[in-house]
């Protein structure tokens, strides 16, 4: 090669070495001067902000959570006015001010809730007696209501015979069937909300190849698996590695994010932006499905925090409001969430409000003991935060003790323990430097009410009202681990 031929082709290599040091993707060490921010379809669900979670199917009429795939289909019974109720779930929403709905079309039974062509475990059963789309019924309606339609599914199977084949991509195909009739049948998708990962190995998943197919029958549809980073908020940092990828957004329900909470993760040294979408429940008790045991319902200031920091910095809320047997959903969920929408401004669809609302730190709490000593996850402070997920726990008898900034009157409390973990107590009140104790309870765990998230409900009238600086719970008597994840007062 002659000197100026050598000369050209070592100027060549420099420019394209240049291009790749200017174009290449952001890497582990040389990570990008800007951070990545949302594309156009997570700026679309952050402008969404706000929507309905449904849990219904299978374990709406066994009154459980959770069911394992043998259940004839015969049990589910929805009334012969299905459609018509179904379709109310969508126009409650809307009056809310809710701007999306996420159905769950199946759940871990395997019960479907359209009429796959890939299984009978479905709506249209023979021994189903009033046979109806749910799926098209609801997506239907959000298109008539003008607010997204989208869906929670079960990577999880307890009832589909591929799910236990020794080749795991049999299942695989099985699902990809069902999600190009989901993704082809009704309409836009915007959201797709896989769940039950947790079940088998994150390999035999294939998320890739399932993403990918997705995205090319409804390319602008966000799609996350639950326990996205494999982290509870309090422990996302800015860098971890996205454990189920790929990913639009993040879920761990039913998890608040923090404030300060982090939008940049990591695979194989790229980094993405990823909102964080939290999923809560109208139900004081945490249940999904509508049970008829649990006639709690959060209040409206509860709800109004936990609006706030959920949508805060960009991120999203789904409140799961579940239709029970009789396919309605409960008028005191309906009242609940159109005060909740007059209370934000929010009602028929009015803009959300500018400024977030974030909850100051208006109560200081102090406990005797944390459980490990780890504050971090399991501190005082969790005991009086919007987050219902989140607990203080002490150690055995202890006491948990809340600072007014100013005195209070109040004529109830409201307390969310963890189930069987209190079986005694007293309430305290300090007023003036005094402590006296105006309440004594007994819990017996076998008594408490039933709750998917394991929380126990302590729900107090008091017979006149108290005058306080200060509130102590003192527990006196415990399953060694008392914990308190919510104490409310009423006025």
């Amino acid at each position: 090669m002659s000197r100026v031929g050598w000369i050209c082709a070592m100027s060549l290599a420099m420019v394209s070495l240049l291009a790749l040091m200017l174009f290449a993707p952001s890497c582990s060490g040389v990570l990008a001067d800007k951070d990545p921010g949302p594309n156009a379809g997570q700026r679309a669900m952050i402008d969404r902000k706000y929507g309905m979670f449904l849990h219904y199917g299978m374990n709406t009429y066994l009154g459980v959570e959770w069911s394992n795939g043998k259940t004839p289909a015969g049990c589910y019974a929805p009334p012969a006015d299905i459609a018509s109720k179904a379709a109310s779930w969508v126009r409650n929403a809307r009056r809310a001010g809710m701007r999306s709905i996420v159905l769950t079309v199946k759940h871990h039974d395997g019960f479907c809730l359209w009429d796959s062509r890939y299984t009978d475990y479905d709506v249209m059963h023979p021994d189903v007696e009033n046979k109806v789309d749910i799926v098209r019924v609801v997506s239907d309606a959000c298109r008539d209501e003008g607010i997204a339609f989208s869906i929670y599914y079960s990577l999880w199977d307890r009832h589909e015979a591929s799910y236990r084949d020794k080749d795991p991509y049999s299942y695989i195909r099985f699902m990809k069937n069902q999600l190009q009739e989901l993704m082809t049948g009704y309409g836009p998708v915007s959201e797709l909300w896989f769940d039950g990962a947790w079940d088998r190995k994150i390999d035999d998943w294939y998320l890739q190849e399932v993403y990918d197919f997705v995205k090319s029958l409804q390319p602008a549809c966000q799609i996350a698996v639950n326990h996205t980073i494999g982290k509870r908020p309090v422990d996302m940092r800015r860098g971890d590695t996205i454990k189920y990828f790929p990913a639009d957004f993040r879920l761990w329900d039913p998890y608040l994010p923090m404030a300060d909470d982090n939008k940049i993760y990591l695979h194989k040294g790229r980094e993405y932006y990823l909102p964080y979408e939290s999923t809560q429940t109208i139900s004081v008790l945490g249940n999904w499905f509508s049970n008829p045991a649990d006639t709690t319902v959060r209040d409206v200031d509860e709800l109004e925090e936990i609006f706030y920091v959920a949508t805060a910095n960009d991120n999203c809320l789904l409140l799961n409001v579940p239709p029970g047997k009789d396919g309605a959903q409960r008028p005191e969920y309906v009242r609940r969430i159109t005060e909740l929408a007059d209370r934000l401004g929010i009602r028929e669809g009015r803009p959300f409000p500018v400024s977030a609302k974030l909850p100051a730190s208006r109560v200081r709490a102090i406990a005797s003991s944390v459980w490990g000593g780890d504050t971090l996850h399991w501190g005082a402070r969790y005991a009086v935060d919007s987050d219902v997920s989140t607990a203080w726990q002490g150690d055995s008898v202890a006491t948990l003790t809340l600072h007014f900034p100013q005195r209070r009157s109040f004529s109830g409390v409201a307390i969310i323990t963890g189930r069987g973990s209190i079986r005694r107590y007293d309430l305290e009140a300090c007023r003036q430097g005094t402590w006296s104790c105006f309440q004594r309870g007994v819990i017996d765990p076998a008594r408490e009410p039933a709750s998917f998230m394991g929380y126990g409900f302590i729900n107090l009238s008091l017979p006149e009202s108290v005058e306080a600086d200060s509130l102590r719970i003192v527990i006196g008597e415990s399953n060694g681990k008392p914990q308190i994840y919510s104490i409310r007062l009423k006025e």
